[in-house]
């Protein structure tokens, strides 16, 4: 089957990719053709089809919101990316398209040339974008759904995007265009990482004919790398992802103070990377590594006594959690999202109320000194492998291409 994996990023940046380049591997070693569509980087990793990328954008949290108007008609229909994406399928034409994130990078404007051409396309949540504006459900600290059943103009009220109000307009403007249009209608099926995730696709009113259940495949753990110097001795508690708000990152500090002298290592980078660096001049224990990379990311997260998870919003699947327990690490998460569909309290980790630092202290106290914690490492591990195997998770990923419409013979390319 020749497959097109469309996503934003074409490297790892986060666990959008991390699915996105994983599918990739394998779908190639089964012996499909694999074909990539993106946006322009020095950073991304090879493709065959990388001259046929899309150009260069800029939306993140780093920019100015008086440049992400000067971009807003990009922002909101990327004439450039769906220019790019009909100049692939003049080259090549997949059985079928699978888009991840296109976000405001590619925007959903790419998926015109897919239904001029009849291709069949499927599309994994990663996060809840169709239907609001900031994507991830989550406003001033705590989950919100101001904006379900089409009320995008509560995004702009409460400036949700990116904390600006600028930016949140335009992010309203935006999904009430996408709406107008239709934007998503050529997306035949959606595949929901997690039983969490399919259950809001349906309150947000996506046809249960075109859901489909997937868990993202987690790969068996290889040999970590050694330790690196940075890393303290002796047992720690570990924190790795972005450093951002719902991540429940702010909790951090209290919890190193809870704890102390146990120390506190938080592996990543993000928005809050140099309030963080400031809290820890004052809490000794509180171990700020910033971004590192894979290898030592392994390490660290196979040496921790423990993994906390203290997210505030809705995860969609959760690799920190799924990572750690296939690492046979204990995990103390919040009961948030689909947290709870990989950890069950006191079999495979502790689950505690989101937000609750004190709750989070105790737990992560319990999970230090119990016996059982351990055990709760290897029943983890477990639970990952039963619903994450790689090999299931490719069989179900092409039976669900086959459910949309896809074929297996190659398509010849009109001219």
């Amino acid at each position: 089957m020749r497959v097109l994996l469309v996503n934003a990023f074409h490297y790892l940046r986060g666990g959008v990719e991390r699915t996105y380049l994983d599918e990739s591997r394998w779908l190639a070693a089964a012996g499909h053709e694999v074909l990539h569509f993106a946006t322009r980087n020095p950073a991304n990793e090879f493709s065959p089809t990388a001259q046929h990328f899309a150009p260069a954008a800029e939306f993140g949290e780093g920019s100015p919101a008086s440049r992400q108007l000067l971009q807003l008609p990009r922002a909101l229909w990327s004439a450039p990316a769906a220019h790019a994406m009909a100049g692939l399928l003049r080259e090549t034409r997949p059985d079928v398209a699978h888009l991840h994130a296109p976000s405001r990078y590619l925007t959903p404007s790419i998926l015109r040339p897919l239904e001029r051409e009849g291709i069949p396309v499927v599309m994994t949540l990663h996060d809840f974008k169709p239907w609001c504006t900031n994507r991830i459900l989550f406003a001033h600290g705590v989950p919100c759904e101001r904006c379900r059943g089409g009320r995008h103009w509560h995004a702009a009220a409460t400036g949700c995007v990116q904390g600006s109000r600028l930016k949140s307009l335009v992010g309203t403007v935006e999904a009430y265009a996408h709406e107008a249009v239709g934007a998503y209608r050529p997306v035949r099926r959606w595949i929901a990482p997690s039983r969490f995730v399919l259950e809001k696709a349906l309150e947000h009113g996506v046809a249960p004919e075109r859901l489909r259940l997937l868990p993202h495949g987690v790969e068996v753990p290889r040999a970590p790398a050694l330790l690196p110097a940075s890393a303290p001795p002796g047992r720690f508690v570990l924190f790795s992802g972005r450093l951002s708000l719902e991540k429940g990152v702010r909790l951090l500090p209290a919890l190193a103070m809870r704890l102390a002298p146990t120390p506190i290592v938080i592996a990543g980078d993000g928005p809050l990377r140099s309030w963080l660096d400031r809290q820890s001049v004052a809490q000794p224990n509180l171990r700020v590594l910033g971004h590192v990379d894979d290898a030592t990311l392994a390490a660290l997260r196979a040496s921790a006594a423990v993994v906390v998870v203290p997210s505030l919003f809705y995860e969609h699947f959760c690799y920190a959690v799924a990572e750690a327990l296939m690492d046979r690490r204990p995990v103390v998460a919040a009961r948030i999202g689909a947290i709870p569909e990989l950890i069950e309290h006191q079999v495979t980790g502790l689950l505690v109320p989101p937000g609750d630092v004190h709750a989070l202290a105790e737990a992560v106290q319990q999970a230090l000194s119990d016996p059982f914690a351990e055990a709760w490492g290897e029943a983890g591990r477990a639970r990952v492998e039963s619903l994450g195997d790689p090999r299931r998770h490719l069989e179900d990923l092409l039976g669900i291409y086959r459910d949309a419409g896809a074929t297996s013979g190659s398509r010849t390319p009109r001219r």
